[in-house]
Formats: structure tokens, C-alpha cells, sequence
């Protein structure tokens, strides 16, 4: 319960007393406030002025009547408004100032928070990096591995089981499609 001068102003119970909300002590004490406080007498008379002209705007029978062709008026007349901002200029002026604040925002950072930023730029160029040279590492390595399997497989197969034949055989075979690509090289012109 307000029971302080100040705490009325301070509490607004302005549209509480209007609509009638406020208990019985609540109520005196307001009004007593209001003979002495003239700036929530001032409020309370512009809030009773308030509702009385809205109570006779909304008792009064207003038929508004819109044009026919109301939605296209209003339609050209947006396209019109909004011609300036589609317009090339404004889009270039707009990227210019947009790039002048940041060169300024920047100069404004100072060195310590430029100097942290260009440290984060370094940290992920070094991530970056350090993924692509394990990558190209994993890469290598697998390569590696597959040429070593192959050459062991390979003499066991051709050298050490004596299948002579299967080894003419896929020598024959890469003969075949050497001379297909460079058939087909001479055949499509390529240069390079």
C-alpha cells in the first residue's frame, strides 16, 4: 500500500483511479495527493481529456469511404518514395561509407586489439595449415604404402611363382592403352 507523497508520483496510480481499480484508502489517499501535487493533477486532467475524446471518437459514426483504386495508389506511390534507394549511386554511397567506418573502426581498435586480431588471423592461417600438411602427409604416406604392397605382390606373382605369361600378358594390355591415348591425343589436337 503507498502510503508517501512521493510514492504516489513515483507509483502512477493515475489510470488505476480512472477506471475505478483502486481500494477505499488507496482512493482518498490519492485524491489528497492530487490537491497538493500539480503535476498529477495536470496528468489526471489529461487523461480524463484523453478518454473523453476517445470516447467521442469512437460514438461518432465515421463511414470512411476508400477510392476504387485505393491498393494501386498507395502501390505507386511506395514505388515512387522508394526510387532514391534503388538506385546504383546510393548503393555505391552506401558501400563507401560502410567501408570508411570500418578502416575507422579499425584505427580505432588500437594496437593491443589490433595486434590480438592479427595473433588470431596467425593462429588459424597456422590450423589451416597445419591440416593441410596432415592431410597431404596422410596422403603421401598412403601412396607410399599402396606402391610397397604393390611391389611386393608383384614379385610374388610374376618373379617368384614363374607366370611369365601373366606378366607378357599385362605388358601387352598397358601397350594397347598407351597407344589408344596417344591415339587419342593426336586425334583431339591437345596442346599444352
Amino acid at each position: 500500500m503507498v502510503t508517501k507523497s512521493q510514492d504516489i508520483c513515483a507509483v502512477n496510480l493515475i489510470p488505476a483511479y480512472i477506471d475505478g481499480e483502486l481500494e477505499d484508502d488507496a482512493r482518498v489517499l490519492f485524491e489528497q495527493h492530487v490537491e497538493v501535487c500539480g503535476d498529477c493533477r495536470a496528468e489526471l486532467t489529461a487523461h480524463r481529456l484523453f478518454i473523453c475524446e476517445l470516447d467521442t471518437a469512437m460514438t461518432q459514426n465515421m463511414d470512411v469511404v476508400m477510392p476504387a483504386d485505393f491498393s494501386r495508389m498507395v502501390a505507386a506511390r511506395a514505388e515512387s518514395d522508394m526510387s532514391g534507394v534503388r538506385s546504383s549511386a546510393e548503393h555505391r554511397r552506401a558501400l563507401s561509407i560502410c567501408v570508411i567506418l570500418a578502416l575507422v573502426a579499425f584505427a580505432l581498435l588500437g594496437t593491443s586489439a589490433r595486434t590480438s586480431l592479427v595473433t588470431v588471423g596467425r593462429i588459424f592461417a597456422g590450423k589451416l595449415f597445419g591440416a593441410a600438411g596432415f592431410l597431404w602427409t596422410a596422403f603421401y604416406d598412403a601412396a607410399a604404402s599402396a606402391t610397397v604392397i604393390f611391389r611386393v605382390l608383384s614379385r610374388k606373382v610374376f618373379f617368384e611363382s614363374g607366370s611369365l605369361g601373366l606378366l607378357i600378358v599385362l605388358l601387352a594390355l598397358a601397350a594397347v592403352l598407351l597407344f589408344r591415348l596417344i591415339s587419342n591425343y593426336h586425334r583431339t589436337g591437345a596442346t599444352y
